[in-house]
């Protein structure tokens, strides 16, 4: 039995894919939707924490800035029809296998890139990936945590993670390329993130985070 499966009390006899064995690409875009946000990483789902002893809703305040943060987005690709924003959960393959998908909070995906991924009715992951991401920073999210991740987007050519702290009001924008992962700007009050892959893309972060 595995340690995900004990922790659930789940028979020994019991056979649930992404619980007790790793799930297939095929069972994934086959299992039903969940409100839980969750990645996949080698199979498994390992669900999003937002406390550290238990597994909450998001708080109002992460709810606040994915709403805030995706309708820039959205305004910003809707001038020239340039792409198009998704909120979680949206999934983002890594690799089919073993499989894993990560689920950013927000993303920001070129019309070019959309047109080459499954129809909008599909449930597949998008693939290929998007050129942006934002990641809302939970305060139980280890330094490690973030590193696999930002790893995990780099190996599908996502180009540009905004990281957001939402208790000290920062954002970190990094940028993915084939050489390295950096941090090219640290944006705090009375400053705006500019993209490194969207040139004209500009958020004040008064903006965000303004009460």
């Amino acid at each position: 039995m595995t340690a995900t499966a004990e922790k659930l009390d789940i028979p020994d006899t019991a056979e649930i894919p992404g619980v007790t064995r790793p799930m297939t690409y095929e069972e994934y875009v086959r299992s039903p939707e969940e409100r839980a946000r969750y990645d996949i990483l080698e199979g498994y789902k390992v669900y999003r924490r937002y406390g550290k002893e238990e597994m909450a809703a998001p708080t109002r305040q992460h709810q606040r800035l994915v709403r805030r943060i995706a309708r820039l987005l959205e305004d910003f690709a809707a001038v020239g029809n340039l792409g198009e924003c998704f909120v979680a959960p949206c999934d983002v393959l890594i690799r089919h296998i073993p499989l894993k998908a990560r689920q950013p909070d927000v993303l920001l995906i070129s019309r070019e890139r959309l047109d080459q991924n499954p129809p909008d009715d599909s449930a597949t992951p998008l693939d290929p990936a998007p050129e942006l991401v934002v990641e809302i920073i939970s305060p139980s999210e280890r330094p490690g945590q973030r590193t696999a991740k930002l790893a995990d987007y780099r190996s599908v050519d996502v180009k540009e993670v905004w990281q957001v702290f939402a208790e000290a009001k920062t954002i970190e924008v990094v940028a993915l390329t084939e050489d390295a992962i950096e941090v090219v700007g640290t944006y705090k009050s009375g400053a705006s993130v500019v993209s490194v892959t969207f040139p004209d893309l500009t958020v004040a972060v008064d903006a965000l985070f303004a009460e």
